[in-house]
């Protein structure tokens, strides 16, 4: 029995092309209200509602707003859990439905997330978290989700380059006439033997002048067989504070560790942005009653936000002294 479409429907509801990732067809849409859990319990912006009533009632993103003009920040994560394709990736709707997938890892920070790289051919049409990412959990922010184009960028680099000697645009670190192609095996071995001569020749030069404390600056700037000491990537006396303290200079958690934690102390780092989905596994852990303590001169996100509050702060600012 078919009940036809002349009664009161949805179908004339305008979609929402505002956000450069996905578009919103809310005529498709089944108010399963699984994007605004996901929005809510998974990435922890509260950016997705039900409004209206009855019949009337929608999905609408921030007080009624388009999705790019609320606090939406394409993550992605409404998008997964949308079981119909109200919802729906861009880059899906002009390239068509992937063929293939293949396990990768996201590049773009340290938090080491695991996607699913689905492929048509050879062009990749969506990145999907993987579930089991011991990361991310199947959790994503907007870079790793959505910033796939340089897989195919024309400025990509995809054949071994190597410098060609004493060219000063090469010294100046400009890239361009100063290169030469090779393979893979030709390029590799001077990519593993130079750093470490011009390592020693570096320490030599600072040590002629009475200047080697200089080397010794940064964990990223040490000399090899002291840097794989620092396995994490953090300052040198930061990685001396662990050493001394925990015995390990490096990590000493797994992120599933702040599952279970009832204090967490930041210090010197700004989740949201750096590691936005470490961040949303974070916010999810305070809003479940865990206790925050800042330590950073700047004013993070973390230290007072929607749904999140820091317990205590402090901001390292030294007090300006009396003059007498």
């Amino acid at each position: 029995m078919r009940y036809g479409l002349d009664g009161e429907n949805h179908l004339q509801a305008p979609t929402d092309e505002s956000n450069p990732y996905f578009s919103f067809d809310p005529a498709r849409c089944i108010l399963c209200s699984r994007c605004v859990r996901a929005c809510e319990e998974i990435q922890g912006t509260f950016a997705l509602t039900i409004a209206g009533r009855g019949f009337g009632s929608r999905v609408a993103a921030g007080q009624d707003e388009s999705f790019m003009a609320s606090d939406c920040v394409s993550c992605g994560a409404c998008v997964q859990a949308c079981p119909t394709a109200t919802l729906q990736e861009k880059s899906v709707i002009e390239l068509g439905q992937p063929e293939h997938s293949v396990i990768t890892t996201c590049a773009y920070c340290g938090v080491g997330c695991s996607f699913k790289a689905e492929l048509r051919g050879g062009t990749v049409v969506r990145m999907t978290p993987h579930k089991d990412g011991k990361a991310n959990r199947g959790h994503s922010c907007v870079k790793g989700r959505f910033a796939f184009g340089y897989a195919t960028h024309r400025d990509r680099i995809t054949t071994p380059l190597v410098a060609r000697a004493h060219r000063p645009a090469v010294a100046r670190g400009v890239v361009g006439g100063g290169h030469r192609v090779r393979g893979h095996a030709p390029a590799r071995d001077p990519a593993r033997v130079r750093p470490q001569q011009h390592r020693r020749d570096h320490l030599l030069a600072l040590h002629q002048r009475g200047n080697l404390a200089g080397a010794e600056a940064g964990a990223r700037g040490l000399p090899q067989q002291q840097r794989r000491h620092l396995r994490a990537r953090v300052p040198f006396a930061t990685g001396y504070g662990l050493k001394t303290t925990l015995g390990e200079s490096a990590g000493t958690q797994a992120f599933d560790s702040v599952d279970d934690a009832d204090v967490i102390i930041v210090m010197g780092a700004n989740p949201t942005d750096a590691h936005p989905v470490f961040a949303s596994r974070l916010k999810r852990r305070l809003r479940a009653g865990a206790q925050l303590i800042v330590v950073d001169p700047r004013r993070i996100e973390l230290v007072s936000s929607p749904h999140i509050r820091a317990a205590h702060t402090c901001s390292c600012v030294p007090a300006p002294t009396s003059r007498s």
